[in-house]
């Protein structure tokens, strides 16, 4: 890895992380659209995931089969996330029901693709619960590797209880959600 991306070895995603990710997420799924959360925090070694940022509105689609965050919604988080000393670690993001948890060619392929982010694929509309049945996906060179079982075990901590801020995000800006 270069300077500009550590290398990460392990992701901490707090369980409230989940929680927050699966109820911004199942609104859309329910009326059977795409829908996704980016995962931000520091990236290192060990990389913590403080913050769950939801695009939504204005400079966002959902739809079925799809959903596309435009570059204005992606600066407006960068613009309020750089200062706060987040990164963007993984994205992720809702199919529909009976669609795998797999990714797309799209989501190969038009997705972001920096060393190390995750992009993770949540099941049934954001009705699979449990992580484990998620895809789980890391950018590794050119194309995104699927973490298997034992190395999502290895390489995925879940703590429970400790809080993230959850937030929306669109064209104008980003602000927190009410807890």
């Amino acid at each position: 890895m270069t300077a500009a991306y550590p290398r990460i070895d392990r992701w901490v995603l707090p369980d409230s992380a989940v929680a927050a990710t699966l109820a911004l997420v199942r609104p859309a799924g329910e009326e059977g659209n795409e829908s996704g959360v980016f995962w931000l925090g520091s990236r290192a070694d060990v990389a913590c995931i403080r913050a769950v940022v939801h695009p939504a509105g204005k400079g966002v689609e959902e739809a079925p089969g799809f959903w596309r965050v435009s570059p204005e919604v992606f600066g407006a988080i960068s613009r309020w996330a750089s200062p706060l000393g987040l990164t963007l670690l993984g994205i992720a993001h809702i199919h529909g029901h009976g669609v795998p948890a797999h990714l797309s060619w799209a989501d190969r392929n038009r997705s972001v693709r920096v060393p190390g982010i995750l992009a993770i694929v949540i099941g049934n509309g954001g009705e699979d619960e449990d992580y484990r049945d998620w895809g789980w996906y890391v950018c590794a060179g050119e194309d995104f590797q699927r973490l298997g079982e034992a190395e999502l075990t290895r390489r995925v901590e879940l703590p429970i209880g400790e809080s993230v801020g959850v937030w929306r995000a669109d064209e104008a800006g980003v602000w927190q959600l009410p807890e």
